[in-house]
């Protein structure tokens, strides 16, 4: 994509770079993430119009706060160890840590709950509690195609919750999985019926979670899904939050909404560099994902 450069204008400048809404940067990509921040920018095609590509300023002096988004950060932390100071030169960084049970569904992901929580615990000495939000997401409610059972990725849930609240993280993003058509035709391609509850199943799964994170002291926010909402304790959740991105930084930063996501969400504006094809093609290979993984 650098060989379009001739192209571009004026370099786009962001306080907030999300790194990856679209695939899992920080476990595969680092090595690439880290040559791009050297360059000082980086190229990113638009998913929805392959010919429109920008230029993103990565520079110290344009971006506040990266917002990393990973199931495994054992790359981002060794590469953190390696270059601190290139790391330290931007004010803040700030972590959307997923953590499910493990799945059938994620047979790629072969790191352990136990190594994910040291990652995790690594993460939080070094840069706060405030610095990282944990995601349960999705929730997913599945069967097999040769048995009638209906399983999902909850099995480990109050184990995940007992572990994540004693290490002092206190909210918890999730939503349940989104079925788009692509997800259907893989997931049953894979030999497995994804199951997409009506409102009062999801709510009525919702309450016995709720239990489990009120006795842990566990916030609930949903993301994306405002129908889950309720005065019983879950609120909106805002995965990208400038506000907060503002008291981890210590300076005000220039914040708007993001317009360009799914009705429901509660994120601010940010730039995210990643992208869905060629190098971005997650290798977790996620069964559910609704983006476009590795082929198995």
């Amino acid at each position: 994509m650098d060989s379009k450069s001739n192209n571009f204008g004026k370099i786009i400048q962001s306080p907030i770079i999300s790194c990856s809404r679209r695939t899992d940067i920080p476990a595969f990509l680092m090595d690439w993430v880290f040559d791009k921040i050297q360059v000082g920018y980086v190229d990113v095609v638009n998913p929805f119009n392959r010919k429109q590509v920008s230029r993103i300023s990565l520079k110290n002096k344009d971006v506040r706060c990266w917002v990393w988004w990973s199931k495994n950060f054992e790359n981002w932390i060794t590469m953190y160890e390696k270059h601190p100071q290139v790391f330290k030169s931007y004010k803040g960084h700030y972590f959307q840590f997923t953590i499910n049970s493990p799945s059938e569904l994620e047979q790629n992901l072969k790191i352990s709950l136990e190594k994910r929580f040291s990652q995790l615990d690594c993460l939080i000495k070094e840069f706060g509690s405030n610095a990282i939000s944990f995601r349960f997401d999705p929730i997913i409610i599945y069967k097999r195609k040769d048995e009638k059972r209906i399983s999902s990725n909850l099995d480990k849930f109050e184990y995940i919750i007992e572990s994540i609240s004693a290490l002092g993280l206190k909210e918890m993003i999730f939503s349940f999985a989104t079925i788009y058509s692509k997800v259907n035709n893989r997931m049953q391609k894979r030999g497995y019926i994804p199951v997409d509850p009506p409102l009062n199943k999801k709510k009525e799964i919702l309450n016995s979670l709720l239990e489990i994170c009120n006795k842990y002291d566990m916030q609930m926010e949903a993301c994306c899904q405002p129908d889950l909402i309720d005065n019983k304790g879950i609120k909106q959740a805002h995965c990208i939050d400038a506000n907060k991105i503002e008291r981890l930084i210590g300076e005000k930063i220039q914040k708007s909404k993001d317009t360009g996501q799914r009705k429901g969400c509660g994120c601010f504006k940010s730039k995210d560099i990643g992208g869905y094809s060629g190098i971005f093609r997650c290798k977790h290979n996620c069964s559910y994902c609704y983006a476009s993984p590795a082929k198995k």
